[in-house]
């Protein structure tokens, strides 16, 4: 007869096929992701339409006003760096979700540029925080391939929670009534408020440990090496010394130059897709939407299981085979101009999957050295950095695609072909730079667990 032994070691092994990381006592962080996933959804429809409805601001006034604001709000990132190094991804997660939940109810008091400018960059250093603690946050939750499954189930829960939030905020905005806009922003407001309360009380221990007191025999972490998750347990040192030992640290160079470069090929499915498709080629206006629905899917369906069958290859190598995966998407749709309109359509589709099994490759395993490649007392600072890499091509990826998609195509595959390939090698010379920092194989029995958290 089996007993509570083997039924638990099956269930295992069971969680260890699907990803599923070990979420015994993280209940309330799995329901703070999904809660605060959700009104991010629900207001994605209103993110430029809100204040058109419900103020007397012109089209060019909210573009202007928002640009501006995103401008402003670029040195926040460091700061947001240095808050989650000196008092934890924690605090730093609670204040992030403190300073949205004042800065969205904020949005029901424009009346004005100027104060959408003052509300939009509330909003915006909120952002900047919460990319500069989530990942540290998961990093001082999980080590190993743990790490890697964390990233992936909340990335593919995430995305779910998004979808979900984007059905029910488009529901609300179809149904005609007056005050839906001014709902789902109080709305988004209170999962916000919420997501904060059950970070601060997240039901198990979550300890920030400080960097400890420098050793003067230990190796210098810019020259030296550490373990595979902790490059360099960290050594207490200023805020100046921390930035020059990332300046000095020349794979942490090559890992941001490479993440600038690679994430430029996340604009496909968002940006490049719907006016390639539709405004440059023609083809039917349905096409690049149920595009964008698929890759959803596929990541809410396979993120998980993609990561856990990963486990054994070394990050540095994921990422590079994903940029090649990328690359063949590119490939796909600088040919779609030779083909009939029927075989373009399936031709779109395979590119789409392409794509999307090298984004739910690539993405834990990004994530996963972002928060582990850099010294433990600068990884909040790291992280900052790494979330202004998505800023610079959230800025430059639509100019670049607008002056180049409709009489330039194929210079803008070229460029993107170029930037997507410049990223994969990055990340490869990284790994060949670092390897017990970057490429060190990654365990995937449950052995590399921690222990059971304590409940607080």
């Amino acid at each position: 007869m089996s007993g509570p032994a083997d039924a638990a070691s099956r269930r295992s092994r069971r969680l260890d096929r699907l990803g599923i990381p070990h979420l015994s006592g993280s209940g309330r962080i799995v329901a703070a992701t999904a809660l605060d996933s959700f009104g991010v959804g629900m207001f994605i429809p209103l993110n430029f339409l809100f204040f058109l409805l419900t103020t007397d601001l012109t089209v060019q006034q909210v573009g202007y006003g928002t640009s501006l604001a995103t401008l402003l709000s670029l040195p926040v990132a460091p700061l947001a760096g240095i808050a989650v190094d000196r008092w934890g991804p924690k605090a730093s997660l609670v204040a992030n979700n403190v300073l949205a939940t004042v800065g969205y109810l904020c949005y029901l008091l424009v009346d004005s540029q100027v104060s959408l400018v003052v509300v939009l960059f509330l909003v915006l250093c909120a952002e900047r925080m919460y990319w500069a603690s989530w990942p540290a946050f998961v990093a001082d939750l999980a080590h190993g391939a743990e790490l890697d499954r964390w990233y992936a189930f909340t990335a593919a829960g995430k995305n779910a929670s998004v979808s979900l939030g984007g059905a029910v905020g488009g529901a609300l905005l179809a149904s005609g009534w007056s005050g839906a806009a001014v709902l789902i922003v109080v709305l988004n407001a209170g999962t916000s408020a919420v997501t904060a309360l059950l970070f601060a009380f997240p039901g198990r221990r979550i300890e920030h440990t400080p960097a400890p007191a420098a050793d003067p025999t230990a190796p210098d972490p810019v020259r030296g090496a550490g373990g595979r998750d902790e490059p360099d347990k960290g050594r207490e040192t200023s805020e100046g010394s921390s930035w020059r030992a990332l300046a000095r640290d020349r794979t942490i160079l090559v890992l941001i130059g490479a993440q600038a470069a690679f994430v430029f090929a996340w604009l496909i499915p968002t940006i490049i897709l719907p006016v390639y498709l539709v405004e440059v080629r023609g083809l039917p206006a349905w096409l690049p939407s149920t595009a964008l629905t698929l890759n959803s899917l596929l990541i809410v369906l396979a993120q998980s299981a993609l990561t856990a069958r990963l486990g054994t290859c070394r990050r540095s190598r994921v990422i590079a085979w994903s940029s090649v995966l990328m690359l063949g998407t590119v490939l796909l749709l600088a040919l779609l101009p030779v083909l009939s309109s029927g075989t373009g359509v399936v031709l779109v589709y395979t590119a789409v999957l392409l794509f999307s099994v090298g984004q739910m490759a690539a993405t834990p395993a990004m994530t996963a050295v972002s928060a582990t490649a850099a010294p433990r007392h600068a990884r909040g600072r790291y992280l900052s950095m790494v979330s202004l890499t998505w800023t610079v091509s959230a800025i430059t990826g639509p100019a670049l695609v607008g002056s180049l998609a409709e009489r330039h195509t194929l210079v803008l595959w070229a460029v993107l072909a170029a930037l997507t390939a410049a990223g994969g090698l990055g990340y490869h010379l990284a790994g060949r730079m670092s390897p017990e920092r970057l490429g060190a194989p990654r365990a995937t029995r449950r052995r590399d667990r921690p222990a059971e958290p304590r409940t607080t």
